[in-house]
């Protein structure tokens, strides 16, 4: 059997209709070509087996592969369709819980008790580094105190803030 022309005769007699038949299911004439294409690809494979099968078997043979490749192209666009859905969805920021206005007040209210805990060279340098937005050097020229000393009341004054906040949102047992 001269394999170029049995593959050239079933291509000839069966493509306009495997086309049609995928254009229907797809409704996208690249689609239709692209799965034509692999239903001759699978053709010229088994070459051999659909050959020796008489012409109306061949062509039974030729259409149940469009329809196995028809309905994997329709599940793995629903496949497709379902993951980008899904990661689209998961991109999301997850909705804040109700909650969430009462609990940004009450660390609010904790941040202010606990600067007004603050010794007052703590909290006025902590004031004029937040508030005022001064660096170090330009808090320590306004007081009269070694720049050093600033970062230093800046130190002891954020881990204080931190602190109250590390026991608002961890509290123990016997608080």
């Amino acid at each position: 059997m001269d394999r170029e022309a049995e593959f050239r005769r079933l291509y000839a007699a069966h493509r306009v209709a495997v086309h049609a038949y995928f254009t229907g299911r797809t409704a996208d004439r690249q689609s239709a070509a692209d799965l034509t294409q692999d239903v001759f690809l699978r053709v010229w494979q088994r070459l051999e087996t659909v050959a020796d099968l008489p012409a109306d078997r061949q062509r039974a043979w030729i259409f149940t592969v469009a329809r196995n490749l028809s309905v994997d192209a329709h599940r793995h666009q629903l496949t497709q369709a379902g993951t980008e859905q899904a990661l689209a969805l998961a991109r999301r920021d997850p909705p804040e819980p109700a909650s969430a206005p009462v609990i940004a007040a009450e660390r609010v209210a904790v941040v202010g008790a606990a600067i007004a805990r603050l010794p007052e060279q703590q909290r006025v340098t902590l004031a004029m580094a937040t508030a005022g937005q001064l660096t170090s050097a330009e808090i320590a020229a306004a007081l009269g105190v070694p720049a050093g000393t600033v970062r230093y009341r800046l130190s002891l004054a954020r881990r204080a803030v931190a602190a109250a906040l590390d026991r608002y949102d961890e509290p123990r047992e016997d608080q």
